[in-house]
C-alpha cells in the first residue's frame, strides 16, 4: 500500500517538474498558457494573440440626420384700427340746433352734422358786408376825384386801407358763420353720436366720432432677429380672432426705424383691405409672415452627448463610431438643430452608447449583415469559429 503511495507522490511530481521545465524554456508560465487558451476560446472577447480577433462590437442604433428650416415663419397678433379715424368737435361753443346724423350713416367731406345757433353770427355777417360795400363805394369815388386832380393821393390810398379792412371783417364774419355748421373732414361712417338737440356744447365737447374702415390698418410687433428680414410690401396673412376661418390677405405699409428698448420688439404697421365691410376697427388678429429662414443639421434627441468640452454626438462612419461636436441652436420635442460638419442622411448613433469611445468597433441593429457595420460584417465570427480556435490553442498549450 505504500509503496502504491509512494510510486504515485513520484509520478506527480514527475509531472509537476516536466511542466515546470516546459514553461521555462518557452516563456511563460502554465498559467499564462490557460490564460491563452481561455482567449482563444472566447473568440469575440480575446484581444491580439492566436485565435483573437480583437475587441467585440457594440450593438447600435442609428437614426439619420436631416435638414430643418428655422426662422422661416412669424406668428404674431396684432390689433385693427381704422386707416382715419376722427373725433369731431364743434370749432365754437353754442346751442345745438339740430343733429342731422345717426350712427352707422355714410358721410362724405363736408356733409353737415349738426347745427349751432347763429344769430348773432348772422347779424355780424351782414353789418360786416355793409361796412364793406360802403367802404368799396367810398374808394371809387376818391379814385374819380383823384382822376380830376380834386383830391388828394392820401386820400385815395386811406380809402383803399378802409376798404381791405372791411373786407377782411367780412371774411371774418363769414367765417364765424360757417363755424356754427358742424362737418364731417374726411369720408367715413359715423359712430355713436353722444349729443341731441338742445345741448350747450364747447370746442371740447365730442358730437361724433367717424372712421375711414375701407382699409384696415394693423399694428403690431416682431422679435428683433426679424428686423432685418421683414421688408415694406411683404406679404402677410391675417386671421381675425372674432372670424377665425377666414384668411385675409395684407401687406407691410411701415416699418419703425429703431428696436424700442424695453421689449426688444420692433413696431410694424399693415393694411388689410376691408371694402366688405366685416372687420372693424379694435379687432385682434393672428398674424402669420413668411420668411427664408435658416438651414440646420436636425438630430434625434436622444443623440446628443455631453463631457467637460461640450456637446457632441457619435455618426456612424462604417463599422467605426466617429465623435462629431456639435452647438446646440434650437431644441424641439422630436428633434435637436445643431450647428456642425454633420450633413443631411448621415447616421448618428441614438443608442448604445456608453460603451463608445473614438473609432470603436460597431453593429448597426437592423443593417445588412454584408454593409459596413452590419451584424455579418466581420465583427462576429462565423458559426463553429470559436470552437476551431480555442481547440487550436488548447494543442499548443499542452504540447510537451
Amino acid at each position: 500500500m505504500k509503496s502504491w503511495k509512494s510510486g504515485g507522490l513520484a509520478a506527480i511530481v514527475v509531472v509537476a517538474a516536466t511542466a515546470y521545465w516546459w514553461s521555462q524554456s518557452q516563456g511563460t508560465t502554465p498559467s499564462d498558457g490557460a490564460q491563452t487558451a481561455q482567449a482563444g476560446s472566447g473568440g469575440r472577447g480575446g484581444e491580439g494573440g492566436p485565435g483573437g480577433r480583437g475587441p467585440s462590437a457594440a450593438l447600435v442604433v442609428v437614426k439619420p440626420v436631416v435638414d430643418a428650416v428655422i426662422n422661416d415663419r412669424l406668428k404674431a397678433v396684432g390689433s385693427g384700427k381704422a386707416l382715419a379715424s376722427v373725433s369731431v368737435v364743434p370749432l365754437s361753443s353754442g346751442l345745438l340746433t339740430d343733429v342731422l346724423v345717426k350712427s352707422g350713416q355714410q358721410v362724405s367731406k363736408g356733409d353737415v352734422l349738426a347745427l349751432l345757433d347763429d344769430d348773432e353770427q348772422s347779424l355780424a355777417r351782414d353789418r360786416a358786408a355793409r361796412t364793406a360795400e360802403n367802404a368799396a363805394v367810398d374808394e371809387a369815388r376818391l379814385a374819380q376825384l383823384y382822376r380830376t386832380r380834386t383830391t388828394t393821393e392820401a386820400e385815395l390810398i386811406r380809402s383803399r386801407a378802409d376798404l381791405a379792412d372791411a373786407n377782411l371783417a367780412l371774411r371774418e364774419a363769414e367765417l364765424a358763420l360757417a363755424r356754427r355748421k358742424i362737418t364731417a373732414p374726411i369720408d367715413g361712417i359715423v359712430g355713436l353720436v353722444a349729443v341731441d338737440s338742445g345741448n350747450y356744447v364747447t370746442t371740447q365737447t365730442e358730437i361724433v366720432t367717424i372712421d375711414n374702415r375701407e382699409t384696415i390698418v394693423l399694428e403690431f410687433w416682431v422679435p428683433e432677429r426679424f428686423a432685418n428680414q421683414i421688408k415694406v410690401g411683404q406679404a402677410l396673412e391675417a386671421t381675425a380672432q372674432a372670424n377665425p376661418s377666414r384668411v385675409h390677405q395684407g401687406l407691410i405699409t411701415g416699418i419703425s426705424s429703431r428696436v424700442e428698448s424695453d421689449s426688444r420688439t420692433l413696431p410694424v404697421e399693415a393694411q388689410l383691405d376691408n371694402q366688405s365691410d366685416t372687420l372693424r376697427p379694435g379687432m385682434s388678429f393672428n398674424l402669420s409672415l413668411a420668411f427664408n429662414g435658416e438651414t440646420y443639421p436636425a438630430v434625434d434627441p436622444l443623440a446628443i452627448q455631453w463631457d467637460s468640452t461640450g456637446s457632441f454626438v457619435w455618426r456612424a462612419n462604417g463599422d467605426k463610431a466617429e465623435r462629431i461636436p456639435v452647438k446646440i441652436i434650437q431644441r424641439n420635442p422630436e428633434s435637436v438643430l445643431v450647428a456642425s460638419e454633420l450633413a443631411a442622411g448621415d447616421e448618428v448613433i441614438t443608442e448604445g452608447l456608453l460603451t463608445l469611445r473614438p473609432g470603436s468597433q460597431i453593429r448597426i441593429q437592423g443593417a445588412p449583415r454584408n454593409a459596413p457595420g452590419g451584424q455579418g460584417s466581420g465583427n462576429r465570427p462565423a458559426p463553429g469559429e470559436n470552437t476551431a480556435a480555442a481547440n487550436a490553442a488548447t494543442t499548443q498549450a499542452a504540447q510537451p
